[in-house]
């Protein structure tokens, strides 16, 4: 079963897609129009690996692009039961919950969730109860909940699982990237990235995945194809990560400030109303509504307004939804709309 947000008409205000609301940045748009379309990339995107290397001070045997995150996370699940792995532990609610429980049953795998606990402000990571034979499926910062998993809580489920895939969509734009596991070593670990989410171009569909295990490593390129990524991305990836890397982490520390603030206003604004709000370390928060999260959808989306209700994600009730941070002006726009569908207007 796959739902996700992101399917919005021309002129629809989306804040069902959590991409950064400073983007895309100018060295990426030049970069998007020196693009060539005429020759096939280089399959083994032995430029692309050593500049996303290079970046992250790891070595080029270690990384390997991939045609979006969510190919980089197939791919690992895949790999996870050529390894031998018997169980699939996603911890829950996470991105694709339902997807990649359908897949792993696909390919063999048994399926089970932990469900992370959480009290009235955020969630928590809570007791993984991981084994050697399984392999464990999380996202940090967790989608959709928003809330950063410490690096100590994460180290401890690597040390009892068989394999720890971690999907760090968005930890570049979270409040504390230092949490992510990148270069960390860990031979059991998969860590899957994107750069579309940061810069503004979920369509161009590129990431990355790292992991020091060579045997890992070996079959994630055997599992993935040819020419996955394309030129375009490519070049992008390669000038972000390259050139242009300086530019590009001046770019997050900007994008960290301003998705705070944007934060901040929407989560006020939002409380106002009468939502709960759990605590969000990125650029969305989860939040349950006055009223079931259909109806608001509903509502929202005649006026033009799109949000993510929970379809999809395990644990999560008819009145949870989760929203993007999009900028003060779109944000206003939205709480008004909001007020005047809990009004009756």
């Amino acid at each position: 079963m796959k739902y996700h947000g992101g399917l919005t008409k021309r002129g629809e205000l989306d804040f069902s897609s959590n991409i950064n609301p400073l983007a895309p940045p100018g060295f990426v748009t030049r970069l998007i129009k020196e693009c060539e379309y005429s020759t096939y990339p280089d399959y083994t995107y032995a430029d692309l690996r050593s500049a996303i290397a290079a970046f992250n001070g790891v070595g080029d045997g270690e990384v390997t692009p991939v045609n979006g995150a969510s190919e980089g996370l197939y791919a690992s699940l895949m790999v996870a039961r050529l390894l031998g792995m018997r169980r699939c532990l996603i911890v829950s609610p996470n991105y694709g919950d339902l997807e990649f429980e359908e897949y792993c049953r696909l390919i063999g795998l048994r399926v089970t969730h932990h469900l992370m606990p959480h009290g009235d402000s955020s969630y928590v990571l809570g007791d993984v109860k991981a084994q050697r034979d399984d392999v464990v499926l999380l996202s940090n910062p967790s989608n959709p909940t928003g809330a950063l998993h410490g690096r100590g809580e994460l180290i401890n489920v690597i040390n009892d699982a068989g394999l720890v895939i971690i999907d760090e969509a968005y930890i570049n734009l979270s409040v504390n990237p230092s949490m992510s596991l990148m270069g960390s070593g860990y031979s059991n670990l998969i860590v899957v990235r994107s750069l579309t989410k940061e810069i503004g171009l979920p369509g161009l569909r590129i990431g990355y995945v790292y992991t020091p295990n060579a045997q890992v490593m070996e079959l994630m390129r055997t599992v993935l194809p040819s020419w996955n990524v394309n030129s375009c991305a490519d070049k992008v990836a390669r000038g972000v990560y390259g050139e242009y890397s300086g530019e590009y982490v001046s770019f997050l520390e900007e994008s960290r400030r301003e998705v705070s603030r944007f934060r901040s206003f929407l989560v006020n604004g939002l409380i106002e109303l009468g939502f709960k709000v759990y605590e969000s370390t990125v650029n969305f928060v989860l939040a349950e509504a006055p009223i079931e999260s259909s109806k608001l959808y509903e509502s929202l989306l005649n006026k033009g307004i799109v949000v993510r209700i929970p379809k999809g994600f395990m644990g999560l009730g008819g009145k949870h939804v989760r929203i993007a941070v999009r900028g003060i002006n779109d944000e206003e726009r939205l709480i008004e709309e909001v007020k005047r569908i809990l009004n009756g207007a």
